[in-house]
């Protein structure tokens, strides 16, 4: 996990309440009118899925890197008030995501599986 998402999902986590959209921010708005900010840095990130309307693009070195900024699904307030909410209910903290990211991705899955099909996305 890269370190500003880090330190931005704690402070997240730690609040355990929706930001709504941040229009203090100088990227606002890095996706569209009246986002919501709360998952700024998306725990599913990469998720793969271009149902969301991220897309795999290639990089300059060749490589595949996820680009997520036609992802609006996740910057739903409905979609980003869910999310918080299991969450909460899990108990999930920052170290519990990271694991999931180093070992293995089924627990970030599954809360992802149960958004989308709670809130199927919708492309813009």
């Amino acid at each position: 996990m890269h370190p500003l998402a880090r330190e931005h999902l704690k402070k997240v986590l730690s609040r355990n309440e929706v930001v709504g959209s941040d229009e203090s921010c100088e990227y606002y708005p890095c996706h569209f009118v009246g986002q919501d900010c709360t998952w700024c840095f998306c725990p599913f990130y990469p998720c793969g899925d271009e149902q969301t309307g991220g897309t795999w693009k290639r990089a300059k070195d060749g490589s595949l890197v996820w680009d997520c900024s036609l992802c609006f699904w996740i910057h739903r307030s409905e979609v980003a008030a869910r999310l918080m909410q299991i969450f909460k209910e899990r108990g999930i903290k920052v170290e519990d995501i990271e694991r999931a990211e180093r070992e293995e991705r089924s627990m970030l899955n599954e809360i992802f599986e149960i958004l989308k099909r709670e809130f199927p996305p919708k492309r813009r």
